[in-house]
């Protein structure tokens, strides 16, 4: 059953903004991907998976948080670390692993810390919805203050001027 609650007005206008905010169709949330230290990835494991998944924040780089996707069940989501080391650009693959609550996962690569300047770039998808993000990873880890999302995934030509910018700056 609905409740509804009623309410005494002192005027005509003084109800008027309620009718506005009454009647204002709900907004679906965005689909976006949020970027943070391992630590935001703790948690207990979600329900009927291995518990031992909360345990790889230790040795990760950094935890992706998807925002705003209703069908976390059917959710994908991959990602690929570039880099320029020793003044070769190289490729590695990224490992997301579960970890925490639904729609959460830490990010790693093998062989981390590599020498050189890396992009770690995310691409998602809930439903038919996209999100994505380029995260700049230092010898210290991630640098925040680089993080680019998009409602796409990253393309070539973003990943290429993220590691420009990086390996330009030193980091």
């Amino acid at each position: 059953m609905e409740m509804v609650k009623l309410l005494a007005c002192a005027g005509p206008l003084a109800c008027a903004g309620m009718v506005l905010c009454i009647g204002a169709p709900a907004v679906a949330a965005e689909f976006t991907l949020t970027i943070g230290s391992t630590v935001a990835a703790s948690g207990p494991a979600p329900a009927g998976t291995d518990q031992r998944i909360t345990k790889v924040s230790k040795g990760g780089l950094f935890a992706v948080r998807m925002e705003g996707c209703d069908a976390l069940d059917k959710a994908q989501i991959s990602g690929a670390a570039e880099g320029i080391s020793n003044g070769a650009r190289v490729s590695a693959s990224v490992t997301l692993l579960p970890a925490g609550p639904a729609g959460v996962y830490v990010a790693s690569f093998p062989g981390y810390p590599m020498p050189g300047s890396w992009i770690v770039s995310i691409s998602a998808t809930c439903e038919s919805a996209k999100a994505g993000a380029v995260v700049p990873v230092g010898p210290a880890g991630f640098v925040r203050e680089g993080i680019k999302t998009f409602a796409h995934a990253p393309t070539k030509a973003e990943v290429d001027a993220a590691l420009k910018g990086l390996a330009g700056a030193g980091k």
